[in-house]
């Protein structure tokens, strides 16, 4: 029989490992980077609403909501390039995502794997010439961001 101190132990110990195991990111499955990096590259219709319940189903909830978007944060690669966030319009349908190497790295990467090239409109800015893709530099640490604002494609 467990006493009242070693059942208060024990429940601690259980919370504990509940909010350990509750707060670690779920393995990415094996189709995001052909998902998520379609709908980068705008190749179909993107849905906010298809998209936010892709990312809860296999990441859980975001990590925050900003500028209109839910955001996630993920370790996967896309384009064999590393990926910090994906991010998904609420109410608007867009998708983006940040990376780690810079738009140059970027570019060459998506070009790579999905065979998109991209034109430069001004000092940190690129857009795909076919599918409206958009590429900016981020910030220091996430240097790129890429979106889709949804097909057809809206004028940025």
């Amino acid at each position: 029989m467990v006493g009242s101190n070693g059942l208060a132990s024990m429940m601690r110990k259980l919370l504990w490992l509940s909010l350990l195991l509750g707060g670690m990111a779920a393995a990415a499955p094996s189709h995001f980077p052909s998902v998520i990096g379609s709908a980068l590259v705008c190749r179909d219709q993107v849905s906010s609403d298809y998209f936010n319940d892709y990312m809860l189903t296999y990441f859980g909830a975001p990590a925050f909501s900003a500028g209109g978007a839910n955001w996630w944060k993920v370790n996967e690669s896309i384009f064999n390039s590393p990926v910090e966030y994906v991010f998904v319009g609420l109410g608007t349908d867009f998708i983006g995502a940040t990376f780690k190497v810079s738009p140059v790295a970027l570019i060459a990467s998506v070009k790579d794997a999905m065979g998109v090239e991209y034109k430069q409109v001004n000092d940190g800015t690129w857009v795909a010439s076919s599918y409206g893709v958009l590429i900016t530099y981020h910030d220091r640490t996430t240097p790129s961001k890429m979106y889709c604002f949804g097909y057809p494609h809206t004028p940025h």
